[in-house]
């Protein structure tokens, strides 16, 4: 059993939009156990100053990179060092790959017990074969300093059955927190107005960054399949990115931009979810896509790759279908076959519905007290 009573915390993460979006319910449980918690993470938006002002918690700005081989991380251990030093912390507690594996190093370096939870690794199925061997081998070597490693999909569970941890644990996820998803009411009709859908149309949504791990010019190119069939079909994509550019234009040589609808970063994602029919994601990789369980949660069917993470909330043919990654005609035929027939749909979404509350924060919550009551260091 780990004693966290007056223990000192290094909680290294690679961003403050982490912790923002799913870790504050693990910190303030390891600071009702009477420890002291430290957060480092890069400072990446608004998050940063709300964990501290609003939420009161410690927090440390390092210049982490999410890339591995960014230079500035070499500057980013240099300070975790450095903090280390000052403050003698008893556990170190980290996060994603980055943040994994810096404070591993800090870990090695300093002799101190480390429990790192993945949030999906970097070498995975369908990756360029010379990157999942340097990921692979990296994460094998950093396992040795390991003490307590967490996964979160099977495929990740399954990839370190033979490493050198001596507790090795697959949780639900890091918590679907129920509680933040408002179902108040609203006027549907009006508010599908406001985004431009009509009471005919037929609504995909997509909530995801625009960057390449999240694969949008496939899910264009497949939308363009379904429209030419089902021209009462409207795609409404949230989010931003450094490709949202470059995907507007292709909306326009898709000649889709009546029915493209770039909602942009929302707060009401709760409300676009509810008056939408399916969702796509054909991500590339992922970890365990909080969008997917709030889908779910609402009742959607989900039509997503076949990739780590996804096969792990969506049961194929029960919650929706599970593509390759790459199959535009696939993709766009599985979603015409659920907007065609809505007892279908209707089941696949109460299906989710029933699934995602095994991935609920409470469940999560309970899953690391047992941890924490298992191990020892």
């Amino acid at each position: 059993m780990i004693e966290f009573q007056n223990k000192r915390i290094m909680l290294v993460c690679t961003t403050d939009n982490m912790i923002w979006q799913f870790l504050l319910p693990h910190i303030q449980d390891l600071l009702d156990m009477g420890a002291s918690v430290d957060c480092f993470c890069a400072r990446t938006g608004f998050w940063f100053d709300e964990l501290k002002d609003k939420f009161g918690l410690n927090m440390v700005d390092i210049p982490f990179r999410r890339s591995p081989f960014r230079m500035k991380n070499i500057k980013a251990y240099r300070l975790l060092k450095k903090y280390q030093e000052m403050n003698h912390y008893d556990l170190i507690y980290c996060q994603q790959p980055v943040g994994g594996m810096m404070g591993r190093l800090i870990g090695k370096k300093y002799h101190i017990p480390v429990i790192y939870t993945a949030h999906g690794f970097f070498f995975f199925k369908h990756n360029n074969f010379i990157k999942n061997l340097i990921f692979k081998t990296a994460e094998k070597y950093l396992a040795r300093y390991t003490n307590v490693l967490i996964t979160m999909s099977s495929e990740d569970f399954l990839a370190i059955s033979t490493w050198k941890v001596k507790y090795k644990y697959m949780i639900h996820g890091i918590g679907f927190d129920v509680k933040k998803y408002d179902q108040t009411p609203f006027d549907k009709d009006t508010f599908r107005q406001e985004l431009g859908i009509s009471k005919e149309d037929k609504a995909i949504v997509t909530v995801a960054e625009f960057i390449k791990r999240k694969n949008y010019p496939t899910m264009l190119k497949s939308f363009a399949k379904v429209h030419a069939q089902m021209p009462q079909t409207k795609y409404i994509l949230c989010g931003t990115g450094k490709l949202f550019d470059k995907m507007e234009k292709l909306v326009e040589k898709l000649n889709l931009s009546d029915a493209v609808i770039f909602a942009g970063y929302r707060k009401d994602i709760n409300k676009i979810l509810q008056v939408s029919d399916l969702m796509l994601l054909l991500s590339k990789q992922e970890g365990l896509t909080m969008s997917i369980m709030e889908a779910m949660h609402y009742g959607l069917p989900v039509v997503t790759s076949d990739v780590r993470g996804n096969r792990d909330l969506i049961d194929d043919s029960f919650g929706g279908k599970l593509v390759d990654l790459r199959d535009v005609s696939g993709s766009a035929g599985a979603i015409i076959d659920i907007l065609r027939d809505q007892n279908l749909a209707i089941k696949m979404g109460e299906y989710n519905r029933e699934k995602v509350k095994k991935y609920d924060i409470d469940v999560v919550r309970a899953e690391l007290k047992k941890i924490y009551n298992e191990v020892s260091f």
